[in-house]
């Protein structure tokens, strides 16, 4: 870490800083899903279904899986929304 951040310093290229930073680090994407409280997160190629701070899909390995499952209206995910805002009510409440 050291040796990163006295490179950052000397470095003046932009880019020699963000290819030696993301080095050893993961990097996360988030997407939101449009007309929906629903985001893809994708960390190390692997994408999954998210609303707020809990996962509800699988892991996929594209986004556009993620995307097709995160718009299917099921029983199953009715009942994930309703538990999730059942939480979000129940620590806002304490």
């Amino acid at each position: 870490m050291k040796n990163i951040q006295k490179q950052k310093i000397q470095s003046t290229n932009v880019n020699e800083i963000n290819s030696e930073s993301l080095k050893g680090e993961e990097m996360i994407k988030r997407k939101n899903i449009k007309d929906s409280p629903f985001e893809i997160i994708t960390i190390d190629k692997e994408s999954f279904g998210v609303m707020g701070e809990y996962r509800i899909t699988e892991k996929y390995k594209t986004v556009t899986k993620v995307k097709e499952e995160l718009e299917k209206i099921t029983w199953n995910r009715i009942v994930q929304v309703i538990m999730i805002l059942n939480e979000v009510q129940t620590k806002i409440n304490k």
